[in-house]
């Protein structure tokens, strides 16, 4: 988050303005250095990626109990008898973990929180360079330099949200983090005539930091509802959680682009206009289902 931003500001100061060259331009010099350390990454995971040992889960969870049993004195042996099981239970425990995930609701909540969080990221970060530059005659080194200290409040909020995460439930962290992330959508809109950089900097670092941290406790959340089935095989919940924050990413981007079509102007209110009513959604939402948004009492 920080070392994207940082790189950009740097080579904005040292590839001029007026190179002529149409491969090395200030435009796309962080694009070149991203497609080298994209291949150098490339041939260290050929060079040394292994994959894991997994245990047998099947043999594992095939053992079945062998009582002894010896009905007369000259019989010796052993006998397998066949386990003693409740079958209703067992019965219902495999329909809770086979059930369409879609019925599962703390983990469509989750992902739908984890959808509004990207949504939200992804329209801040994309629109700083445009609001900056608009409204405080910022260029791409400045920009650039905000978002990489921008990154740096990252690792201070997940701790903070480590530390009070030991004292509360993750529904409550939650609760708590998307109100946060409602005030900066509301903070950072402009109700005058004259737009000061300081309003600007205190609402981006408040939704910068609440969506960042509200990411912690939604995984937590997740990670302790998803049934075992959605926990293994390609179709998995990392899958899911990954695919859903992309597509936040995606519909943030075009809704982004969509607000700024009719000018520069109307960027700001008309995107953070509709982030702070998905942040309303995103709360009304999460109260609802409040108390279905506890994690499950036995893993089966």
């Amino acid at each position: 988050t920080s070392a994207g931003p940082a790189l950009a500001a740097g080579l904005y100061a040292l590839v001029p303005d007026a190179s002529k060259s149409p491969y090395w331009r200030v435009e796309n010099a962080p694009c070149w250095v991203m497609v080298v350390v994209w291949f150098i990454y490339l041939a260290l995971i050929i060079r040394y990626f292994e994959e894991p040992e997994r245990p047998d889960q099947e043999a594992k969870e095939g053992k079945t109990k062998i009582e002894l049993s010896v009905h007369h004195d000259e019989v010796k042996g052993l006998v397998s008898e066949r386990p003693t099981v409740n079958v209703f239970a067992q019965s219902t425990n495999a329909d809770t973990e086979t059930q369409p995930l879609w019925r599962n609701v703390p983990v469509m909540i989750t992902f739908l929180i984890y959808f509004v969080l990207k949504f939200i990221l992804e329209s801040l970060l994309s629109s700083t360079a445009v609001l900056s530059g608009y409204y405080f005659d910022w260029n791409d080194g400045q920009s650039g330099s905000y978002l990489a200290v921008l990154g740096l409040l990252v690792l201070p909020a997940n701790w903070v949200v480590a530390r009070v995460a030991q004292r509360y439930d993750d529904r409550e962290l939650i609760i708590a983090i998307e109100v946060c992330m409602l005030f900066g959508c509301l903070a950072i809109l402009d109700y005058t005539t004259t737009y000061k950089a300081t309003q600007y900097i205190f609402a981006s670092c408040t939704i910068f930091v609440a969506t960042n941290a509200l990411e912690g406790p939604t995984m937590s959340l997740l990670s302790k509802s998803i049934p075992k089935y959605y926990r293994r095989g390609f179709w998995n919940v990392g899958l899911l959680a990954t695919e859903s924050g992309t597509l936040g990413r995606a519909v943030g981007d075009v809704i982004l682009t969509m607000c700024g079509a009719s000018g520069l102007q109307f960027i700001l209110n008309n995107a953070f206009s509709a982030m702070s009513a998905l942040s309303v959604v995103c709360i009304l939402v999460t109260l609802y289902f409040y108390k279905s948004l506890s994690p499950r009492e036995k893993d089966d």
